[in-house]
């Protein structure tokens, strides 16, 4: 165990990985964390990605001329959509990925679990995979310190950016009611 513990810091500890830190110093792997930037990108991507593919899987069954499960493709376009908004920092989609981080972290490791018992090991494995990284989802969206300010401050500009574009839309209202 000591030698695999060795193995792995001396591979984290690897000055080509890390060249472009700054100020040349070493990589240190103690307090090395994410930044609340990393957190959300992690966190969005994840949805993202599982959306898309949900979202291609529907398209490709109607090519093929089969129907889609309308459930799980209506929860694949929420995905998206919750990813991207939760990115520009919408409190309502934050609230909406994390309940479903959650939902989803239970049912793809009881599922999982089901499978493996059942000797299925590849995909039981698999989705227990996918139960590790919404669990991981619904970790960073609820403890995390340095994705809550990093989402602070996103979620500030955001409806900042939000009533400029709405005061703009009354004045042209305005504009154009006085110009008749």
């Amino acid at each position: 165990m000591a030698i695999l513990q060795k193995v792995v810091r001396q591979a984290l500890c690897n000055p080509w990985l890390h060249a472009a830190m700054r100020d040349g110093q070493g990589f240190d792997t103690k307090g090395v964390r994410m930044s609340g930037k990393h957190h959300m990108l992690a966190v969005a991507g994840i949805f993202l990605v599982t959306g898309a593919i949900g979202i291609l899987s529907a398209i490709v069954l109607l090519a093929f001329g089969h129907s889609p499960n309308i459930v799980g493709s209506a929860s694949s376009v929420a995905y998206v959509i919750g990813g991207y908004y939760f990115l520009k920092g919408s409190r309502p989609a934050k609230i909406f990925l994390t309940v479903m981080a959650a939902l989803a972290a239970l049912l793809e490791a009881v599922i999982g679990i089901l499978m493996l018992s059942d000797g299925q090991l590849p995909i039981g494995l698999f989705i227990m995979l996918l139960a590790v990284l919404t669990g991981y989802c619904f970790h960073a969206l609820q403890l995390s310190k340095a994705l809550k300010a990093e989402f602070d401050r996103r979620s500030e500009t955001y409806r900042l950016e939000k009533g400029k574009a709405a005061q703009r839309y009354y004045d042209e209202l305005e504009q154009g009611g006085s110009g008749e």
